[in-house]
């Protein structure tokens, strides 16, 4: 049996048309609703979703670029366009998307059946052509994770949610990546690889950083939380390091 999920922030929509296609079909073993972006991309980690149902106008993503992304990583769900612009542009763009069909609200209960009755030839399809896998994560992700750590471990904001957010995955699914492919998390990456930065800084001879300054260089203002956490990572504090003999040097 297939799945399908409504993505609406319009939350009497997205839960009248649910209402409606439980009510109509038993072709969907599950009916699931999402009212952002976020909530859509984590019900297509969970799952497989053979048929998704997106609004245009979503609050944290524009449904056109969500379209895109899902048609890159899960070639094989069908989407279907529910808006309220009938605006040419936005109808070219959604066809450019190969999107099945593009309904506009209020949506017609026989605009509704004709699209159930379709998506049942269209599924029936599928399923003789291939069997109902879930589809993988781009492998990339965690190194695109691990970039961003990279270019952006001095700032003092970053997160595993703002990261998340720029992969447009969800926290939960890129700590997941990660463990798999570095065998920690984003937080222990993340302190990992600022404490590198601060060995670097500390093993420089021409240029003697005052410790707080080196914290400030690596994305800590606290230089005091700055010295316990590499003392504990490293089993000697920043300026025990600096002064340790069996250091390495930047020319190794």
């Amino acid at each position: 049996m297939s799945t399908l999920l409504l993505v609406d922030d319009e939350k009497p929509l997205r839960e009248g048309l649910a209402a409606y296609i439980r009510q109509s079909t038993t072709l969907f073993s599950q009916v699931l609703t999402a009212k952002n972006g976020t909530e859509a991309l984590q019900c297509f980690e969970e799952q497989s979703i053979a048929v998704a149902m997106i609004d245009i106008n979503l609050g944290d993503f524009n449904g056109l670029d969500l379209i895109a992304l899902l048609n890159k990583r899960y070639p094989d769900t069908i989407i279907v366009v529910i808006s309220g612009y009938d605006d040419f542009e936005f109808v070219r763009k959604a066809l450019t998307l190969k999107v099945h069909d593009y309904l506009l609200k209020p949506i017609p209960r026989s605009d509704l059946a004709k699209l159930l009755t379709d998506l049942e030839g269209q599924l029936a399809a599928l399923t003789q052509k291939k069997p109902d896998l879930p589809v993988s994560q781009d492998p990339k992700l965690a190194q695109q994770a691990m970039s961003y750590i990279e270019n952006n471990y001095f700032d003092r904001s970053i997160s595993l949610q703002q990261v998340a957010q720029t992969l447009f995955v969800s926290p939960s699914q890129l700590n997941k990546l990660l463990k798999k492919d570095y065998d920690t998390t984003f937080a222990e990456l993340l302190i990992q690889y600022r404490l590198d930065k601060a060995k670097e800084l500390l093993q420089s001879d021409g240029l003697q950083y005052p410790i707080a300054e080196i914290a400030k260089k690596v994305g800590y203002d606290d230089s005091h939380y700055f010295s316990r956490l590499f003392r504990k990572k490293v089993g000697m504090t920043p300026s025990q390091y600096r002064k340790s003999p069996s250091k390495e040097t930047l020319h190794d």
